[in-house]
């Protein structure tokens, strides 16, 4: 019998899932089988985020489209208004985001310079981090829990030992703490169902 690993999955950095398609995936479900001994999924609203911007940083932001790192991977509005609660969020993936585009489709667009795509994935991290990460909801996953996560309103990212949980994936970012991607002998066997729902809208300002 072989045993298949992998690893890396959602800790790439803050991000939506499904951001290289032309509509990212409207809604995520999780259902944790096997929990490993450490890991957890974090999460954070990504319209909070938003609304507590400094305003010459929000506006900077407006103007931004991102770049999927993938060849042909569509061009997105980083904040753009959420197709059903109309609420500014966000459509990004930190870490697996080629550049950044200002003011795209307009006669002042030009592609970010090196310098300036750093700044500004350094500056959304920072928004998610800042004030010890009050602003996110870190989840320990139990046997059996079960998760259904809006994709565009929420962000996330695994932490280290592992990765997941219910959020509004469209809403909420999330990130995978370091501790899911120890091995296995360290942190046990992890399995979790996952199933993502087809976004049906493109982002659009």
């Amino acid at each position: 019998m072989r045993e298949y690993v992998v690893t890396g999955v959602g800790h790439t950095g803050w991000h939506i899932d499904g951001s290289f398609h032309p509509a990212p995936f409207a809604y995520s479900l999780y259902h944790m089988v096997s929990i490993p001994l450490k890991g957890e999924t974090v999460f954070a609203p990504l319209n909070e985020i938003i609304e507590n911007l400094p305003s010459a940083k929000r506006n900077e932001l407006e103007r931004l489209w991102v770049m999927s790192d993938r060849r042909t991977g569509p061009i997105h509005p980083l904040i753009y208004p959420h197709p059903v609660t109309q609420k500014k969020t966000m459509c990004f993936r930190l870490g697996m985001t080629s550049n950044y585009i200002w003011d795209y489709g307009t006669p002042r667009e030009l592609v970010a310079t090196e310098e300036e795509f750093d700044r500004v994935t350094k500056d959304i991290h920072l928004e998610f981090v800042k004030d010890g990460g009050k602003i996110q909801y870190s989840h320990k996953w139990e046997e059996g829990d079960f998760i259904i996560s809006d994709n565009l309103a929420v962000g996330h990212e695994a932490t280290p030992e592992t990765h997941f949980i219910i959020s509004d994936n469209l809403a909420v970012a999330h990130e995978a703490t370091p501790e899911t991607q120890l091995p296995r002998a360290v942190v046990g066997l992890r399995v979790l169902h996952r199933t993502t729902i087809k976004g049906t809208v493109p982002p659009a300002k």
